[in-house]
């Protein structure tokens, strides 16, 4: 397993590198071009793994911490995403095409994450079919529900979307200051506090 070879790698990201290669489900050839080709890192709270312009050329995997997606108009920050641990951040766009992307990826906290070249992507693909196909099923998923988020959030209130976001990831309020997230959800730092009062009030009366 490759490393960062800024720093010696720690306990956390040891742990991690080993659950890549430790899969019942995969065989030992791809075990070890997992070990050889995907580097696990520590990253620093408030680093930008990818920012706006930048071409896009590796993908991530991220084990540990948070990452906000964010994008500048008329110089203010518009959050639009959080990634979580189990999360793969992706961007449209063709892999294969030079893309640059609209957005910044800032870790919120300290993070761990596995990163690859999509030409490794490519090469694992060429030697390993099957797990060609399973990617492509993962993918279309992860558009899939996508796609049903995005509808949710355009149709729902700023209310509503805080409480889908309480529901489907609680720990963003762990790590996320509140003013991104009233960013996330289109509204004011101060309407956000009006609606996490009223939503304690109606809690209580419950």
């Amino acid at each position: 397993m490759k490393f960062d070879n800024t720093t010696d790698p720690d306990q956390e990201v040891l742990e991690f590198s080993k659950s890549l290669v430790s899969s019942d489900y995969n065989t030992q050839e791809e075990k070890d071009f997992f070990a050889e080709k995907i580097i696990v890192k520590k990253v620093k709270k408030g680093e930008l793994l990818l920012r706006e312009g930048q071409f896009i050329k590796t993908s991530y995997h991220l084990f540990k911490g948070c990452i906000r997606e964010y994008y500048l108009k008329d110089g203010e920050e518009k959050t639009v995403a959080f990634y979580t641990a189990g999360d793969s951040p992706s961007v449209d766009g063709n892999k294969d095409d030079q893309v640059q992307s609209a957005v910044n990826w800032e870790c919120v906290t300290e993070c761990i994450i596995s990163i690859y070249a999509y030409e490794v992507e490519t090469e694992m693909y060429r030697r390993f079919p099957r797990l060609e196909s399973m990617c492509r099923i993962e993918t279309a998923k992860h558009y899939s529900n996508y796609k049903t988020e995005v509808n949710n959030y355009l149709s729902s209130s700023p209310s509503e979307r805080y409480e889908n976001l309480m529901k489907t990831k609680p720990e963003i309020f762990q790590f996320v200051p509140l003013y991104h997230i009233a960013s996330y959800l289109g509204v004011k730092p101060e309407s956000l506090s009006r609606i996490r009062n009223r939503l304690r009030t109606s809690s209580s009366l419950k």
